[in-house]
């Protein structure tokens, strides 16, 4: 006769192998024997609970699992299946406090941010849960989980499925309600475009451009004309700046006396420039900007010292205004030899204009291959949702006055609906915790 080895006659080791070839049954009654010896197993007690609220046993599971909460209480995972239970039993705040307390134990802990959001669901509030749920997901696949079948557990596959189904539908209602209020004024076929955009954005539709050159990072509206140079004449106000030029560049000789210019990139290091693949040229490549709006604030320093230039272009009629986005204005000067490499913009609905104030070099601007040398006084516009780069071959430096405009064929009421859908669309991004999808 053999004696039994300490793994057979252990309880708790045998229901360990049953769960790892997936017989929970037999697990099930293992923990339950072990617990007849050992009442205070915080790991019997937590399983057994969980096979209960399977069945419906919801007395005996939060029994089991508030008792394996206070023997254990730095253990996540049990105090996480108590907001399950509190969960299955409709007591959504309770859950929401206990998974608050399994985020502040374990910030990587993955799905305590899901049941949260289903939480939230189950107290009607619609955005939060959107947010909560999209915060969730993304913050799963930024770590290489949830993305498909394979790298997501089978016991989460339908509560991933539901948030992902959760955030489609209710994300284009959050941001179509946002433009109610133009839509009312317009009527609902003015906003027909926009609306396609957000289709496009949200990926219920793919972009159709009609330029194979052209691609849009964040906002593509289908049916704007897919030029990639456009005439600054159609564009309310920008002649009438550019015609001031001396106005404007005096103002900066001021300015730059006192050495108010930064770097562009945030530095004038060229190794680590060309290592960004944001500038390249020669050994003195530079640079230099002047902020009067940096993506929609203004910048404190250009009401003292540029207040001429900054009431100008406040007073540009059809000027973007949108948080986080535009506009972006600022005077800049490329050194001789300097190369601001090809880049691509985040929307079509945003133009790119370049007023040159000093060319003392030869400043090319090239957008899908089409060239347009600096002109003083002569207005560039481009689309910056085609790839541009920009020249200056010397032998002197170059200055523009650099602003952002809507698209000169967008309507009233496309200009009125698109700041309150990109404002919209950031301020959901924070509220999920999730970085905003454009910037400067």
């Amino acid at each position: 006769m053999t004696a039994t080895s300490g793994t057979e006659s252990d309880p708790i080791l045998r229901a360990r192998g049953e769960v790892m070839v997936h017989r929970e049954q037999a697990a099930e009654a293992l923990y339950r024997k072990a617990l007849e010896t050992q009442p205070d197993n915080a790991e019997a007690l937590n399983f057994v609970a969980m096979c209960e609220l399977g069945r419906g046993e919801f007395d005996s599971a939060r029994e089991h699992l508030e008792k394996a909460v206070q023997i254990d209480p730095e253990e996540a995972n049990f105090r996480k299946n108590l907001g399950i239970l509190q969960l299955a039993l409709g007591q959504a705040q309770d859950a929401i406090d206990t998974f608050d307390q399994v985020i502040a134990m374990d910030p990587k802990e993955l799905s305590a941010p899901l049941h949260r959001a289903a939480a939230l669901e189950q107290l009607g509030s619609t955005y939060d849960a959107t947010a909560a749920y999209y915060h969730a997901i993304a913050t799963a696949q930024a770590a290489f989980s949830w993305r498909n079948r394979n790298t997501t557990p089978p016991a989460l596959q339908p509560v991933v499925r539901h948030a992902i189904d959760y955030i489609q539908r209710n994300q284009q209602q959050i941001f179509m309600e946002l433009m109610q209020p133009v839509r009312a004024q317009y009527g609902a076929a003015a906003l027909a475009r926009v609306e396609q955009g957000l289709a496009i954005y949200l990926k219920h539709a793919a972009a159709q451009y009609p330029d194979p050159r052209q691609s849009c990072a964040f906002f593509y509206i289908p049916g704007l004309s897919a030029e990639p140079v456009l005439d600054a004449a159609h564009m309310p106000g920008m002649v009438a700046l550019a015609a001031a030029g001396d106005t404007w560049l005096a103002e900066l000789d001021t300015a730059a006396a006192g050495q108010l210019g930064e770097p562009y990139f945030g530095t004038h290091e060229l190794a680590l420039l060309r290592e960004q693949s944001v500038l390249d040229g020669d050994a003195g490549a530079q640079l230099t900007a002047w902020f009067l709006y940096r993506d929609g604030d203004r910048e404190p320093a250009a009401r003292q010292h540029l207040p001429r230039s900054l009431a100008a272009v406040e007073s540009l009629p059809q000027r973007v205004q949108v948080d986080n986005l535009g506009p972006n204005v600022y005077f800049a000067t490329l050194a001789p030899g300097t190369h601001v490499l090809p880049s691509r913009g985040i929307t079509n609905a945003r133009v790119n204009v370049e007023i040159p104030l000093q060319v003392d070099g030869r400043c090319v601007r090239s957008v899908a291959g089409h060239e347009e040398t600096w002109r003083r006084g002569a207005c560039v516009a481009y689309d910056g949702s085609f790839a541009h780069e920009l020249w200056n071959y010397g032998p002197g430096p170059c200055t523009a006055l650099v602003l952002d405009a809507w698209h000169p064929e967008l309507s009233a009421a496309e200009r009125a609906a698109l700041p309150l859908l990109f404002e919209g669309i950031s301020q959901f991004h924070m509220a999920a915790g999730v970085e905003p999808p454009f910037g400067n």
